[in-house]
């Protein structure tokens, strides 16, 4: 008989999780793999925040260009209004340049010679927009200072602006002057209407 069975050798197998490595080496892995986690928490925090904000910025850029596309329907309506506005005043500065054009200078004549007082000769004459200019001459000063008189009595050409006057040479013995006055085109209007009326007539 055999003197003594060999022994067998105990085979110990742990699962449970062993005690935190207490070697440097260990410590190192150890807060490498606690840092990595919230490393990758942060990470993921920055791309959710990141993909949050791109979201934002979508919306807003469509909200940024509806407002522009509202703004330029409202800037093209009022550049269609401003031209419809210059078309409505441009036809009524035509109208009113036709009514000028057509104003009864005949009337105005009539009215401007009455003014004149005897002695005075006329040169020239000159009808305008809202005014009339003349020049002539006269043999005494009694002619201008009646010439004044008249048209500051009347109330269809006003403002006589005497500009320039010359006093008698050697060889021209009468005064000569240059002179325009406003014209009122109200004070005209009824008794051209009566004129016209009356040809009509």
């Amino acid at each position: 008989m055999a003197t003594s069975a060999q022994k067998t050798a105990e085979i110990n197998i742990n699962l449970l999780p062993g005690e935190e490595p207490t070697s440097t080496a260990g410590t190192a892995v150890h807060w490498a793999l606690t840092i990595g986690r919230y490393l990758i928490i942060f990470t993921e925090i920055v791309a959710i925040s990141i993909f949050v904000l791109s979201i934002k910025l979508s919306a807003d850029k469509q909200n940024l260009k509806e407002n522009i596309q509202s703004l330029t329907t409202q800037v093209s309506a009022e550049e269609d209004f401003e031209k419809e506005f210059r078309t409505v005043q441009n036809r009524i500065n035509e109208v009113k340049s036709q009514r000028t054009s057509h104003f009864p200078n005949n009337v105005v004549v009539s009215e401007f010679l009455k003014l004149l007082p005897k002695g005075l000769a006329l040169e020239a004459l000159n009808i305008e927009e809202g005014s009339i200019s003349f020049s002539g001459s006269f043999a005494t000063p009694k002619e201008l200072q009646t010439l004044i008189s008249s048209f500051s009595k009347s109330d269809k050409l006003v403002g006589l602006n005497i500009s320039n006057l010359e006093h008698p040479t050697p060889k021209n013995k009468r005064f000569k002057f240059s002179a325009d006055a406003i014209i009122i085109p109200s004070s005209f209007e009824e008794k051209g209407a009566d004129a016209a009326g009356g040809t009509a007539k």
